[in-house]
C-alpha cells in the first residue's frame, strides 16, 4: 500500500468518525450500533470501533443498561463554545420571534456550508399542526426555499457542484432539471426571496430570503415553513414582506450595510459603520 493510499484511508476514517458523532448527536434519544451501521451504510464492526474511540475521548456516552449511545459532555462543551461564536444564531433571535409572531409559521435560520444549508435554529409556529425542522439537518440546496435563497447569491460554487452531481427528485414537485433551477435562481436574484412548495416533502411549503454578513457575503437564510394551505405556491405579499424584513434585520445585526437584493417597504438601513 502506498503512502497516498494510507492518506486516503486515513481521511475516509476521519470522515466516518465525524459521521458517527453527528448521527448520534442529532438522534432524539439513544441509538444502537446496528441502527448506526444501517444509517451510515457500513459494517457494525467499523461503527463500533469509532464509537469506542469517541466514548474514550468523552464525546459520547454508552448506556450501561441498554448498550446504546448518546452525546457526551465533551461534545456538548464544544457545541456550546461554537454556538457562542456563531453570530448568525445570536443575530437572528429577535428577528425569528418577530417573524413567528407576525406570520404564525415555524421559522428556520440556516447557515451556509459546502454541503448545503445547515439548520442552526428553529422556532415552532403557532399552528395547531406542529411543523419543525431538526437543528443540524442539512437541507438539499435545490429542493428547499432556504437552499435556493443561498444558491442565488452564493459565491462558493455550490451551483456548479449541483450541475456536476445532478439534482435528486425528492417528490414529484422537485426541480430536477439544472436549467430550470438556473431560471428559478435568476428569479430569486430579481425578487430577493425563494419559494419551495412540496419540493422536499409533500404538504410542506417554505419561503426564504438570504442573510448577508458585514462583507456582503451570503452566509445563510431565514425562512418560514408550514403546510401548503398556509404558505401557498405563491405566498401572500404580507408573508413575503415579513420574511424580507426579517432577513434585512438579521443582516444588519451581522454588520451588513449594503443594498439588500430586494428591499421590503420598510427601506434600507441608515448608513452606519459595519460591525467586525
Amino acid at each position: 500500500m502506498t503512502q497516498s493510499d494510507d492518506q486516503r484511508l486515513g481521511v475516509k476514517s476521519v470522515h466516518l468518525a465525524f459521521e458517527v458523532l453527528e448521527a448520534v448527536a442529532f438522534e432524539p434519544g439513544e441509538i444502537g450500533v446496528s441502527e448506526l451501521a444501517n444509517k451510515l451504510r457500513t459494517t457494525k464492526g467499523t461503527v463500533f470501533r469509532h464509537l469506542q474511540t469517541l466514548v474514550d475521548r468523552g464525546y459520547l456516552i454508552q448506556n450501561a443498561s441498554t448498550q446504546r449511545y448518546r452525546v457526551g459532555a465533551r461534545a456538548y462543551l464544544i457545541g456550546r463554545a461554537a454556538a457562542e461564536r456563531v453570530d448568525i444564531i445570536a443575530g437572528s433571535q429577535d428577528a425569528m420571534r418577530s417573524l413567528r409572531d407576525e406570520t404564525g409559521e415555524t421559522v428556520v435560520i440556516s447557515s451556509l456550508s459546502n454541503r448545503g444549508n445547515i439548520v442552526m435554529n428553529t422556532l415552532i409556529g403557532k399552528s395547531s399542526l406542529e411543523i419543525g425542522v431538526r437543528v443540524g439537518s442539512v437541507l438539499e440546496p435545490h429542493a428547499t426555499a432556504q437552499g435556493k435563497a443561498v444558491l442565488a447569491f452564493d459565491t462558493q460554487g455550490l451551483a456548479k457542484q449541483l450541475r456536476r452531481r445532478g439534482l435528486a427528485g425528492l417528490t414529484p414537485h422537485t426541480v430536477t432539471d439544472i436549467d430550470e433551477l438556473e431560471r428559478q435562481l435568476e428569479a430569486v436574484r430579481a425578487q430577493g426571496y425563494a419559494t419551495a412548495a412540496e419540493e422536499m416533502l409533500l404538504g410542506i411549503s417554505a419561503l426564504a430570503a438570504p442573510v448577508m454578513d458585514d462583507s456582503g457575503k451570503t452566509v445563510g437564510s431565514i425562512a418560514i415553513v408550514g403546510s401548503i394551505q398556509n404558505i401557498g405556491r405563491q405566498p401572500t405579499p404580507e408573508q413575503i414582506e415579513a420574511v424580507l424584513r426579517a432577513a434585512q434585520r438579521v443582516s444588519w445585526n451581522l454588520g451588513y450595510v449594503g443594498h439588500l437584493p430586494f428591499e421590503p417597504r420598510g427601506g434600507r438601513a441608515p448608513a452606519r459603520k459595519a460591525m467586525g
